[in-house]
């Protein structure tokens, strides 16, 4: 646990933190977050700001969706439309596809290596 401690760094972002982060990012970077990715750079900034983190770091922040599947939210935070990219175009049109897994660890990990180790 204690190494666990050492090479991982984890919080919490408040929905209030994750709205001021896409305020603050797209008011002084021209950057646009959804809410995801606002959380992600939340905590790295959150992390490069706590005791102990490198001067001078390397880091990388990935957003998980496109700003345009939050409309209302970057509307009501910013006052700006997200344009919707190709990739989402009659995205509500198309039929949802998801799987069921147990809560097993072992389960899990024979999904990730069935649909990602394939030969």
């Amino acid at each position: 646990m204690e190494r666990l401690r050492r090479d991982c760094y984890a919080i919490s972002i408040s929905d209030d933190e994750t709205r001021a982060t896409i305020r603050s990012a797209w008011q002084r970077h021209g950057a646009l977050l959804e809410p995801h990715g606002a959380v992600g750079w939340a905590g790295l900034q959150r992390y490069l700001a706590a005791p102990g983190a490198p001067s001078d770091p390397l880091a990388v922040c990935i957003e998980t969706a496109h700003p345009a599947k939050f409309p209302e939210e970057i509307q009501s935070l910013l006052g700006i439309e997200p344009e919707l990219p190709a990739s989402l175009a009659e995205i509500e049109a198309k039929p949802e596809s998801y799987g069921h897994l147990t809560t097993d660890y072992a389960a899990f990990r024979r999904m990730l290596q069935e649909r990602f180790l394939r030969a």
